[in-house]
């Protein structure tokens, strides 16, 4: 879990050093940010992810918990 946030915080870190510099280069990091915008939508997928397995974690357990006792 706190691997893709690291990912992110060091890519964003480096595409704003990289976005600052001279005109040229930002242009040329259009490529890396396009790759960023990937992963955040990827890391919203796996959220959702984790969040409906919770969630069907969650309801299994009480519906055991108010029908087996």
């Amino acid at each position: 879990m706190v691997a893709g946030h690291s990912l992110l915080k060091i890519l964003s870190t480096f595409l704003y050093q990289m976005f600052s510099s001279s005109f040229i280069i930002a242009i040329f990091t259009l490529i890396p940010f396009v790759f960023f915008l990937a992963l955040c939508g990827l890391e919203v997928a796996v959220s959702i992810i984790q969040a409906y397995v919770f969630v069907l974690l969650v309801i299994s357990y009480i519906k055991d918990a108010i029908y087996l006792h």
